[in-house]
């Protein structure tokens, strides 16, 4: 979407350049030394991930950003990302000294990387963070921020509610970011969990009759949401399908023209070319339409 010395390092490099709408799947940008957020209206640098100018026109630069002139555009605009952002119009780049602006969506912002890979799950029933994937209530806001989130009424929202995941997360409606201690929480489909980006290696494979990925390779029903929506899939009626079916391939995949999620918990279906398995992975890097994983062909009967 290096090994400099950095307060905070990354493992590899993603970019998924997606809207934040319901359903949808983000992820975020990042080097060692600094975070590309989506380019999606309200995105913005959370508070002490700023960079300084002289950041800025580094930082920016390698991410592809122009300086006019050679020379960093420094002003005080209400329409533009506050802080460091590269323009979609040319690629240049803009420091923005109005704290109080709103990204009309229009600019990307640069801020300082993020201790792990962010992922925005989706709006599903009983959606949550995979085991050891939640930010912590420090790390929240910097890390829903980066996707999208804002503070509603300046503040973060912590609480112990009943009907919401655990963890950071951030409400359908308005993008509030909010912070669950309760464990036993269980979201009732309008909030959407800011997780930790799994290291895993994950490779979707092309439909086809008895394509299923090798024992061994498989993601778990509790990964599967996660994994399959990083390369395009997603939740029918914001749920995980489960099927026994027999027309299924065994463990994770997405249905080739909808693109829905499913589980299949038959250990001998057998894929009748209509869903594409999600498997782990042999290679280094995260790839939709990828073909380098581990999968098997199993002839029927």
């Amino acid at each position: 979407m290096a090994c400099h010395r950095v307060a905070l390092v990354i493992a590899f490099v993603f970019l998924v350049q997606m809207q934040l709408i319901s359903g949808v799947h983000l992820v975020v940008t990042v080097t060692p030394d600094a975070t590309v957020l989506p380019r999606i209206p309200g995105a913005k640098c959370a508070p002490g991930y700023h960079l300084t100018q002289q950041e800025c026109a580094r930082e920016a630069s390698a991410f592809g950003g122009v300086l006019l002139d050679n020379k960093l555009a420094v002003g005080y605009w209400r329409n533009g990302a506050y802080g460091c952002s590269i323009s979609v119009h040319g690629s240049r780049i803009f420091y923005n000294l109005n704290s109080n602006s709103y990204n009309d969506g229009l600019y990307t912002p640069v801020c300082k990387a993020l201790t792990n890979e962010v992922t925005l799950l989706p709006l599903g029933q009983g959606i949550k963070c995979r085991t050891n994937h939640d930010f912590s209530e420090a790390d929240c806001v910097a890390a829903a921020s980066s996707v999208g989130g804002n503070l509603r009424g300046g503040v973060l929202l912590v609480g112990n509610w009943p009907n919401t995941p655990s963890g950071c997360f951030v409400e359908a409606s308005d993008k509030a970011i909010h912070y669950s201690a309760n464990s036993s929480g269980i979201n009732d489909g309008y909030f959407q969990p800011v997780c930790i980006q799994g290291k895993e290696q994950i490779t979707l494979f092309p439909a086809g009759k008895g394509i299923s990925c090798t024992p061994g390779y498989n993601f778990s029903e509790e990964e599967c949401i996660s994994a399959a929506a990083s390369v395009g899939g997603n939740l029918r009626d914001g749920k995980l399908l489960i099927d026994g079916g027999s027309n299924k391939p065994y463990g994770c995949s997405i249905e080739e023209l909808s693109k829905a999620i499913y589980f299949g918990t038959n250990a001998t279906g057998y894929n009748d070319g209509f869903f594409q398995p999600i498997c782990l992975s042999l290679t280094g890097h995260i790839k939709s339409e990828s073909y380098y994983g581990k999968a098997s062909f199993h002839p029927p009967g």
